[in-house]
């Protein structure tokens, strides 16, 4: 991850990509993922183009946003549809039901850290506010790292256990003294109390529940192109569920 106009976003920015690289939905997955899917496998003849803006996010230039009528989207691979074209995404397809533009901020493996510091930015920088804010909290025990003389946020967590002890020993002491369920409780009361408008909060499978009890689970039902993140049939879901939630906060 890298610094753009005063956000976080991808490592790479203002380039269109067909899969990524270091991700799960990489060429090299693709191709072996060929080898075991059946021949009207949907992604053998379906493409799927990731581009990114200027500040490294999977949306099109704060610049043209629409910021009279928009939804703003924060998360991690799942907010940024990993594996799905844009069209099949769940931001996507819950702004075209509200006819409104839209904003994605979901980063790939990303943490907390990277989800408050963008949304918390966003409402300081623009003073027009969206018309809701659908933010999807990543696993609380992810967090970034950042060594003198690295120009990249480097993201960290559970990915890491055995391969790196020093990640390994701060995540069990960080669960075992409780570090990360108090950070994540505290920003998501700071992010309640800056947002000031309609939210719907999404969190991904069996991850542990925030200090709310009107959190959207959102559930992998089927597989994306790289057989890891959810897949269409789940974005259609998600963007079923939070339409109906938006209907009675949003005009």
């Amino acid at each position: 991850m890298k610094f753009y106009n005063d956000f976080i976003g991808e490592d790479i920015n203002n380039t269109k990509v067909n899969f990524l690289h270091g991700n799960s939905d990489s060429e090299e997955n693709y191709t072996s993922n060929l080898k075991t899917q059946p021949e009207d496998w949907y992604y053998r003849e379906n493409k799927i183009e990731y581009s990114f803006n200027s500040s490294g996010h999977r949306s099109k230039e704060i610049k043209d946003l629409d910021f009279d009528n928009y939804l703003l989207f924060i998360g991690c691979s799942h907010t940024q549809g990993v594996g799905v074209k844009l069209e099949d995404s769940y931001p996507h397809m819950i702004s075209k039901k509200f006819k409104c533009d839209y904003y994605n901020l979901g980063i790939s493996a990303t943490g907390i850290d990277v989800l408050e510091y963008n949304l918390l930015t966003w409402f300081f920088k623009f003073n027009k506010k969206p018309k809701a804010v659908i933010a999807q909290f990543p696993d609380h025990s992810r967090f970034l790292s950042c060594y003198e003389g690295y120009s990249n946020l480097i993201p960290n967590g559970s990915w890491n256990i055995g391969s790196d002890k020093n990640v390994e020993k701060l995540l069990v002491n960080g669960e075992d003294t409780g570090f990360f369920y108090a950070r994540k409780n505290i920003s998501y009361r700071l992010i309640n109390t800056v947002v000031q408008v309609p939210t719907v909060r999404l969190n991904y499978g069996s991850q542990v529940m925030y200090d709310t009890i009107d959190e959207v689970r959102f559930r992998r039902l089927d597989l994306a192109r790289d057989l890891s993140h959810p897949g269409v049939e789940s974005h259609k879901v998600v963007a079923d569920t939070v339409s109906t939630i938006l209907n009675t906060q949003v005009k």
